[in-house]
């Protein structure tokens, strides 16, 4: 993710406090990090213990982010799974442009294989993921409490305590009938296309944060599962509007409803779109396992030596 550059990993503010939960950081900054992510932390945000407790993190920030670009020296080569993270890196972190390079994941084609999908009285929308705030479940509740026609919900993915309870009670309060939306547990990595590919039409992904390089996304495109998700970040990267599937305007739930109503009203389409799948490859197939590790072997090989690092 963005661990290098951001000390909470996704440049995504803290969100119990401020006018605006979970808003986007623009830059990393020691002071910001302090003010808006490490806060928590303060004993008191006002006095001398709040300033002291401030200064401690402002200081922890900008010792932590001293270290980490004295390490990125010292490394050969960066591997970055979007081309979105790798220019991010170069432009806003400083890593030389001949120090990194592109390659997206490899998957197990195996596993990902077999989908049967048994047609259902309505459209079914799948999310999987955790139950957190930077997936953005709360924008998909909000996006699917606006439809009109009729569609389940299915939410796969660990239940988090008080976050998935209010999850729970903002259904009720958007007034979603209680048999639209299915609270689905987690399931095994071995078992997600019986689990869940073959019980749902469309995935969903409305991150709040500027995802890198999703897995859900790859691993719906290779069983030709659309997707809908944002234009933003790796997201909108791996998915191009009404190509392989539906892209909404970043943290905008009246944007997602709009895709949602057009994947209701329109799922011969939709399904269309999702056999596309994995635009990089002709074949809508997405990499695999063994020609990932066959290129991280060879860039291995490659490496310099004598400059910026040591050769492993």
């Amino acid at each position: 993710d963005f661990w290098l550059m951001c000390p909470r990993g996704q440049f995504l503010q803290w969100g119990l406090t401020g006018t605006e939960p979970w808003r986007l950081c623009g830059k990393q900054e020691d002071r910001i990090c302090a003010e808006r992510c490490f806060n928590r932390f303060v004993t008191g945000l006002n006095g001398l213990e709040g300033e002291r407790d401030m200064a401690y993190w402002k200081a922890w920030v900008r010792d932590r982010m001293a270290h980490v670009r004295d390490m990125a020296r010292l490394v050969n080569l960066f591997i970055a799974p979007s081309r979105t993270l790798m220019d991010r890196h170069v432009r806003e972190f400083g890593i030389p442009r001949e120090r990194i390079v592109y390659l997206d994941y490899g998957f197990d084609h195996a596993r990902l294989s077999g989908r049967l999908r048994s047609k259902e009285e309505t459209l079914v929308f799948g999310y999987i993921g955790r139950h957190h705030p930077s997936k953005g479940i709360d924008l998909l509740l909000q996006a699917f409490s606006r439809l009109e026609g009729g569609a389940l919900l299915r939410v796969w993915g660990r239940q988090e305590g008080q976050v998935s309870a209010s999850l729970k009670r903002m259904c009720h309060d958007l007034g979603i009938p209680e048999n639209s939306v299915e609270w689905c547990p987690e399931y095994r990595n071995e078992d997600i296309v019986r689990e869940v590919f073959d019980r749902c039409d469309c995935i969903v992904v409305p991150s709040i944060w500027d995802e890198n390089s999703p897995l859900v996304i790859h691993e719906a495109q290779q069983v030709g599962v659309p997707v809908i998700t944002s234009d933003h970040g790796g997201m909108g990267e791996y998915v191009k509007n009404e190509v392989n599937g539906l892209t909404f305007a970043h943290r905008n739930p009246e944007d997602l409803g709009r895709c949602m109503q057009d994947a209701l009203d329109h799922p011969d389409r939709m399904a269309r779109w999702g056999k596309r799948g994995y635009l990089p490859f002709p074949d809508g197939k997405i990499p695999s396992i063994k020609d990932h590790v066959a290129t991280v072997m060879k860039l291995y090989r490659d490496l310099p030596t004598g400059t910026g690092g040591r050769r492993p």
